[in-house]
């Protein structure tokens, strides 16, 4: 039987400079491209992170997309 340490999400540590730029284009609605490890792609702009996702909201305003960080490769801004 495992310990209820077993299911938690990984941490999210807000001292990562990784974490922080992502807060910093969250605050200032930044239009990001997302290229994933599989070479495709989405853009559009940041509205929350977690351990795990990244909800991205679409430059045409759809649905929120949610983006595994695992599968992210190259993130940059669209300025």
């Amino acid at each position: 039987m495992g310990s209820s340490t077993d299911n938690r999400a990984p941490q999210f540590d807000t001292s990562q400079p990784g974490i922080r730029q992502f807060q910093s284009w969250i605050r200032e609605r930044t239009p990001l491209a997302i290229q994933l490890l599989d070479g495709s792609g989405v853009n559009g702009v940041p509205r929350w992170v977690d351990a795990e996702y990244l909800g991205l909201e679409p430059a045409n305003g759809g649905e929120l997309i949610l983006v595994a960080r695992q599968a992210m490769a190259l993130i940059r801004p669209l300025l």
